[in-house]
Protein backbone atom coordinates (compact mmCIF):
# COMPACT_ATOMS: atom_id res chain seq x y z
CA UNK A 1 0.00 0.00 0.00
CA UNK A 2 1.59 3.44 -0.66
CA UNK A 3 2.26 5.74 1.74
CA UNK A 4 0.08 8.82 2.82
CA UNK A 5 3.49 11.35 1.31
CA UNK A 6 3.94 9.20 -2.22
CA UNK A 7 0.16 9.48 -3.27
CA UNK A 8 0.34 13.30 -2.14
CA UNK A 9 3.46 13.87 -4.05
CA UNK A 10 1.57 11.94 -6.78
CA UNK A 11 -1.01 14.40 -6.95
CA UNK A 12 1.09 17.28 -7.11
CA UNK A 13 3.47 15.80 -10.05
CA UNK A 14 6.67 15.12 -8.15
CA UNK A 15 8.79 12.82 -10.12
CA UNK A 16 6.68 13.14 -13.23
CA UNK A 17 7.09 14.47 -16.66
CA UNK A 18 4.78 17.84 -17.21
CA UNK A 19 4.46 18.25 -21.08
CA UNK A 20 5.50 21.05 -23.03
CA UNK A 21 4.66 22.90 -26.06
CA UNK A 22 6.45 25.00 -28.52
CA UNK A 23 5.15 26.56 -31.80
CA UNK A 24 7.29 27.15 -34.91
CA UNK A 25 5.46 29.51 -37.60
CA UNK A 26 6.83 29.24 -40.85
CA UNK A 27 5.84 31.60 -43.31
CA UNK A 28 5.92 30.34 -47.28
CA UNK A 29 6.76 33.17 -49.53
CA UNK A 30 7.14 32.14 -53.17
CA UNK A 31 9.55 28.88 -54.37
CA UNK A 32 11.79 28.75 -50.70
CA UNK A 33 13.48 27.35 -47.69
CA UNK A 34 12.17 28.37 -44.74
CA UNK A 35 13.45 27.59 -41.24
CA UNK A 36 12.13 27.83 -38.14
CA UNK A 37 14.52 26.17 -35.43
CA UNK A 38 12.97 25.53 -31.42
CA UNK A 39 14.81 25.05 -28.10
CA UNK A 40 13.65 22.59 -25.81
CA UNK A 41 16.17 21.55 -22.88
CA UNK A 42 18.63 19.05 -23.11
CA UNK A 43 17.21 15.68 -22.08
CA UNK A 44 14.11 16.22 -22.72
CA UNK A 45 11.25 13.32 -23.71
CA UNK A 46 9.80 14.04 -27.58
CA UNK A 47 5.67 13.51 -27.34
CA UNK A 48 4.58 14.35 -30.72
CA UNK A 49 4.67 16.82 -33.73
CA UNK A 50 1.54 18.44 -35.03
CA UNK A 51 1.68 19.88 -38.36
CA UNK A 52 -1.20 22.71 -38.90
CA UNK A 53 -1.94 24.42 -42.37
CA UNK A 54 -5.09 27.04 -41.00
CA UNK A 55 -5.36 27.89 -44.51
CA UNK A 56 -4.14 26.01 -48.04
CA UNK A 57 -1.20 27.77 -49.19
CA UNK A 58 -2.38 29.79 -52.03
CA UNK A 59 -0.74 30.13 -55.74
CA UNK A 60 -1.13 25.91 -56.14
CA UNK A 61 2.42 24.68 -55.06
CA UNK A 62 3.28 21.36 -56.40
CA UNK A 63 4.31 20.39 -52.78
CA UNK A 64 5.40 22.09 -49.19
CA UNK A 65 7.35 19.57 -47.99
CA UNK A 66 7.90 19.72 -44.17
CA UNK A 67 10.54 18.43 -41.77
CA UNK A 68 12.01 18.21 -38.52
CA UNK A 69 15.37 17.19 -37.90
CA UNK A 70 18.47 17.69 -35.06
CA UNK A 71 20.15 19.06 -37.52
CA UNK A 72 19.55 22.06 -39.98
CA UNK A 73 17.40 20.36 -43.17
CA UNK A 74 17.62 16.76 -40.99
CA UNK A 75 14.70 14.60 -41.77
CA UNK A 76 15.83 12.33 -38.48
CA UNK A 77 12.73 12.96 -36.28
CA UNK A 78 10.08 13.67 -39.20
CA UNK A 79 10.61 12.87 -42.61
CA UNK A 80 9.62 14.94 -45.33
CA UNK A 81 5.68 15.80 -45.09
CA UNK A 82 3.36 17.44 -47.89
CA UNK A 83 1.21 20.20 -45.92
CA UNK A 84 0.54 22.53 -48.93
CA UNK A 85 -3.88 22.08 -48.16
CA UNK A 86 -5.58 22.91 -45.17
CA UNK A 87 -5.51 20.12 -43.02
CA UNK A 88 -3.98 18.86 -39.09
CA UNK A 89 -1.34 16.22 -39.56
CA UNK A 90 -0.31 14.30 -36.64
CA UNK A 91 3.08 13.59 -37.85
CA UNK A 92 4.72 10.39 -37.96
CA UNK A 93 8.21 10.08 -35.72
CA UNK A 94 10.93 8.73 -38.00
CA UNK A 95 10.69 4.50 -36.06
CA UNK A 96 14.98 4.83 -35.73
CA UNK A 97 14.69 8.25 -33.75
CA UNK A 98 14.54 7.45 -29.77
CA UNK A 99 11.92 9.68 -28.37
CA UNK A 100 13.20 9.12 -25.18
CA UNK A 101 16.86 9.23 -25.41
CA UNK A 102 17.25 10.80 -28.42
CA UNK A 103 17.00 14.58 -26.97
CA UNK A 104 19.74 13.86 -24.38
CA UNK A 105 22.56 15.98 -25.17
CA UNK A 106 20.27 18.45 -28.06
CA UNK A 107 18.15 21.01 -27.38
CA UNK A 108 17.43 22.65 -30.78
CA UNK A 109 15.28 20.78 -33.95
CA UNK A 110 15.57 22.06 -37.17
CA UNK A 111 11.82 22.67 -38.43
CA UNK A 112 11.54 23.52 -42.12
CA UNK A 113 9.58 23.85 -45.26
CA UNK A 114 10.75 23.71 -48.88
CA UNK A 115 8.16 25.06 -51.03
CA UNK A 116 8.61 24.31 -54.66
CA UNK A 117 6.18 24.57 -58.11
CA UNK A 118 2.97 27.07 -58.52
CA UNK A 119 2.65 30.53 -58.86
CA UNK A 120 4.01 32.91 -55.98
CA UNK A 121 3.18 30.51 -53.06
CA UNK A 122 2.28 31.98 -49.98
CA UNK A 123 0.58 31.00 -46.24
CA UNK A 124 1.74 29.85 -42.71
CA UNK A 125 2.24 25.95 -41.64
CA UNK A 126 2.52 25.69 -37.79
CA UNK A 127 4.59 23.21 -36.41
CA UNK A 128 3.91 22.24 -32.40
CA UNK A 129 6.34 19.51 -30.67
CA UNK A 130 5.02 18.42 -27.47
CA UNK A 131 8.07 17.31 -25.34
CA UNK A 132 8.54 16.77 -21.43
CA UNK A 133 11.60 18.79 -19.92
CA UNK A 134 13.76 16.76 -17.48
CA UNK A 135 12.61 16.72 -13.62
CA UNK A 136 15.71 18.16 -10.94
CA UNK A 137 14.87 15.91 -8.04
Amino acid sequence: MATEAKFINELKGVNSRLVSRVNSALVVSGNSTVTGPITVPPGSYLFNVDIETPVAITGTPTSCLVSVGTTAAGVDIVAAVDCKSQAHVAATIVAAFDKIAGLATLNTLYIQVVTTGGTAPAGTINVNVAYAAPQAF
